[in-house]
């Protein structure tokens, strides 16, 4: 009797793998299930459950070590300011420096624990465009009761791996920048005293 074939594919890309997924992925990596190879596998390749149970153990383990390879890969990627989402076009928000004190809070409290967050904070930080001029765009003001917070649990991880980013090399360059001020700072003392 002849085996069946199964052609499995492994996501590459990160556009391919979803908010709601990628959260699946982080709870289903936390447990001690036996089927959990099997769900993670299912999930990213988008393939039914029982048909994993029909593939031989080592070409199993070839697809854990290839999930598991891209899972942990690097992804550097600038910023996707301007997005197309469900039909609509979306912009991260335009001027940080302007940031309400709603955004703020909200961003903070969501921030405790990022991974299970993750869509209420990109549901601030990406929002419906307002207006676009050139290369210049604004978003509709922030009003958490209006935002429909829980479709951005299909924004794709490369969109919410670009914020993520940013903020990151954000964060580096400040301190960088803090640290030559100090140093530069230190020099001037040490100058003075002598």
């Amino acid at each position: 009797m002849a085996r069946e074939q199964i052609q499995v594919i492994v996501p590459t890309d990160w556009k391919d793998i979803t908010i709601a997924e990628y959260q699946r992925y982080l709870q289903l990596a936390k447990t001690r299930r036996k089927t959990k190879d099997d769900e993670i596998i299912a999930m990213f390749c988008k393939v039914d459950k029982e048909l994993i149970k029909k593939v031989k153990l080592k070409d199993k383990k070839v697809l854990v070590d290839k999930i598991s390879k891209f899972v942990n890969s690097k992804n550097e990627t600038s910023l996707e300011k301007r997005i197309k989402f469900k039909g609509k076009k979306y912009g991260f928000i335009p001027n940080l420096s302007k940031i309400t004190t709603g955004e703020f809070v909200d961003i903070e409290e969501y921030g405790k624990d990022i991974n299970i967050n993750l869509h209420r904070i990109m549901s601030v930080l990406y929002r419906e465009v307002d207006r676009e001029s050139g290369g210049y765009y604004s978003v509709k003001p922030y009003d958490p009761d209006e935002l429909e917070i829980d479709k951005f649990k299909d924004l794709p991880m490369s969109t919410t791996l670009s914020a993520i980013d940013f903020f990151f090399l954000l964060g580096k360059n400040l301190l960088e920048d803090l640290n030559n001020y100090s140093t530069e700072v230190l020099k001037m003392n040490q100058e003075k005293k002598h």
